[in-house]
């Protein structure tokens, strides 16, 4: 990037920027295949002699059923869970990894910003991708779907700030859909969108005024070098 090119709305974001908190959507997919598990869970379900509600019997979503499943019982959403668990391991070690990431998470070390993660999925199945990938030196806290069931139906992200020990106007969220830049600004954080990876630009445009939207993770991690370190870094 041209020094003296990054927006002017950008490098005030990142000049204010000591936290970056990834979700798990920028980096990768663990679930490659959301139809095949969501209809896995649900036959074990219907094994069970469950009778799926039309929202579980119809979702693609494995999520979505795997709610449906702990409002079975424990067991039956333990055992789904498992099922989630083994198909998001198998996917961390051949996933793809978006273009970029290193360079994001290496150009976050090399200003001073703090990196932590934040993915719906388990904790382990995200760190065996960010250890094959040679990543996981470069993060610190990874929360995955065992914080996100201790904290159900988060509109906001303030629950995963809160647990990795950041303020919100010192943080930003980079995000690859419109629901978790919407989320970003109502805690009171900076969104950074990147186009293309799930959503295009204009979807990920509008909410409040903390936000920006990149074409890539290469062009935030120049825009972040060029920028230097926030302010108020010691």
């Amino acid at each position: 990037m041209t020094p003296g090119r990054v927006r002017p709305h950008l490098a005030e974001i990142l000049d204010r920027t000591h936290h970056v908190v990834v979700t798990f959507s920028v980096l990768g997919n663990l679930l490659p295949e959301p139809e095949a598990v969501a209809w896995q869970v649900g036959e074990m379900l219907r094994e069970a002699g469950h009778r799926m509600s039309i929202l579980g019997g119809t979702s693609d979503n494995p999520f979505e059923v795997l709610a449906e499943a702990y409002e079975v019982s424990e067991e039956v959403g333990r055992r789904a869970e498992q099922l989630i668990h083994d198909a998001e391991v198998d996917a961390a070690d051949w996933v793809p990894v978006t273009t970029g990431s290193a360079e994001l998470l290496e150009a976050c070390r090399a200003t001073g910003r703090s990196v932590a993660v934040y993915a719906p999925h388990s904790e382990s199945a995200v760190g065996r991708y960010l250890h094959r990938l040679g990543l996981r030196g470069l993060v610190g806290p990874a929360l995955g779907r065992g914080f996100a069931m201790r904290n159900p139906a988060i509109r906001t992200m303030a629950p995963v700030l809160e647990a990795i020990g950041v303020q919100a106007q010192d943080a930003a969220v980079v995000c690859a859909t419109f629901s978790a830049m919407s989320a970003t600004q109502r805690a009171g954080a900076h969104a950074i969108g990147v186009e293309r990876i799930r959503e295009p630009r204009k979807m990920l445009h509008g909410g409040e005024g903390r936000n920006a939207v990149v074409r890539s993770l290469m062009a935030l991690a120049e825009a972040m070098k060029e920028v230097g370190s926030p302010r108020g870094l010691s």
